[in-house]
C-alpha cells in the first residue's frame, strides 16, 4: 500500500478517526439544501462537477510552463508531471513566472466556470465574484501544507467568502490530497481566538502540522478522498484543512488550484483584489514548497524575491507545534 502521511506522521484512512468526504452532487441544483449542508458539514464535495477534459486542458497549459523552467522531467510524458532531478526556478524571474501561471486562458476557464460560479451563487444568495488573485499549486514529492483556517488571510472585506479546492488532474491521498477536520467550522475554541486574527497583522504561522495532536485537541474525523479531475471541494473560511504529504511512488508533482468567491456587491480584501493585488507584500511571490518553516512570515508558500524577481530562500528552520 502506498504510504499516506502528513508532515511525516503516518496515517491510516481505515482507522475510525478518518472518513470519506460526502458527495453533494445529488443536491447540486438545490440552493436551500446546499446552504443547509454547508452549515452542517462546513464543506461541499462535488464528484465530477467540472468537465474532465476542460480540467485536463488547464493542467496541460500550466505544466507546459513548469516544463519550461525545468521542473518537469523531459524524458517522461508532460501530463504525468514527474519531477525533474534539477530545476531552474531559482534563476528565473519568479514574479513574472507566477503571473504567467495564474493568468492562463484554460486555467481561467476553470476559475470562472459557470457551474462553479453557480454553486457559490447558491451559497451566497447573489451574483458572485472570484478573487482577482488565484492560487495554482505545484506540489513536489515530499511536500505538504500545514493546517489552517483561510479566514485570517481573506476576510478584510467580508466574512461571506467560500474557498474552492480543485485538483487539476487526479490526486490520490498518497499524492497530497486535501484533508479537512470534520466539524472544525463549529469549534468555539478556534472561532473565539484563531479565527479572529489577521494573518498579516498578527503574523500567525500554521495552526499546526501534526494531525494526531490537532484531532486530539479539537475532535472530529479527518476527511479526504482520492480526487479525480473534475472534482471540486468547497469549504468555509473556518474549516480547518491542510494537505497530505505528496508520497508519489513515481515522483509525480501534484497540481491543484485554490480560488475564493464572494458577492460582487460586498467589500473586497485589497490583498487579493484589484489590478495588482498586494498579497502578503510586494517583496513576496506565491511559490509553495522548497522547504519547511512552519509558515513563519508566510515562507512555506510565499517566497521573497529580489529586484529582478529572483528567488531568495531563507535557511530551513525546524519549529515545533
Amino acid at each position: 500500500m502506498t504510504r499516506i502521511s502528513s508532515h511525516g506522521i503516518e496515517l491510516n484512512p481505515a482507522d475510525p478517526g478518518f472518513g470519506e468526504l460526502r458527495n453533494a452532487m445529488e443536491i447540486v441544483d438545490d440552493r436551500a439544501a446546499l446552504q443547509a449542508r454547508m452549515r452542517e458539514d462546513g464543506y461541499l464535495f462535488f464528484r465530477g462537477l467540472l468537465d474532465r477534459d476542460l480540467v485536463l486542458r488547464a493542467r496541460h497549459e500550466i505544466l507546459l510552463k513548469y516544463a519550461v523552467i525545468g521542473e518537469i522531467d523531459p524524458e517522461k510524458p508532460l501530463m504525468d508531471a514527474i519531477a525533474a532531478a534539477d530545476t531552474a526556478i531559482g534563476r528565473v524571474n519568479l514574479r513574472a513566472f507566477s503571473e504567467c501561471v495564474r493568468s492562463g486562458i484554460e486555467y481561467e476557464r476553470i476559475v470562472l466556470n459557470p457551474r462553479l460560479l453557480g454553486i457559490h451563487g447558491h451559497l451566497l444568495g447573489g451574483d458572485v465574484h472570484a478573487f482577482d488573485f488565484r492560487w495554482p499549486r505545484f506540489v513536489r514529492p515530499g511536500e505538504a501544507c500545514g493546517f489552517h483556517y483561510d479566514g485570517p488571510d481573506m476576510m478584510r472585506g467580508t466574512d461571506r467568502i467560500f474557498s474552492s479546492w480543485i485538483p487539476l488532474g487526479d490526486v490520490s491521498r498518497s499524492e497530497g490530497a486535501l484533508i479537512l477536520l470534520e466539524g472544525s467550522h463549529r469549534q468555539e475554541a478556534l472561532l473565539k481566538t484563531y479565527a479572529r486574527k489577521d494573518a498579516d497583522r498578527d503574523r500567525i504561522p500554521w495552526l499546526g502540522t501534526d494531525p494526531v495532536k490537532l484531532q486530539a485537541r479539537y475532535g472530529g474525523r479527518w476527511l479526504s478522498t482520492d480526487f479525480e479531475a473534475g472534482d471540486v471541494l468547497c469549504f468555509t473560511m473556518h474549516t480547518l484543512h491542510g494537505a497530505l504529504d505528496n508520497n508519489s511512488p513515481v515522483g509525480r508533482c501534484r497540481l491543484s488550484s485554490d480560488t475564493r468567491y464572494q458577492c460582487t456587491d460586498e467589500p473586497r480584501d485589497e490583498r487579493w483584489n484589484g489590478v495588482n493585488p498586494i498579497a502578503h507584500g510586494r517583496d513576496k511571490v506565491f511559490c509553495p514548497g522548497l522547504g519547511n518553516w512552519n509558515n513563519r512570515d508566510f515562507q512555506d508558500e510565499w517566497k521573497r524575491v529580489d529586484a529582478r524577481g529572483r528567488l531568495v530562500l531563507p535557511p530551513p528552520k525546524d519549529e515545533k507545534d
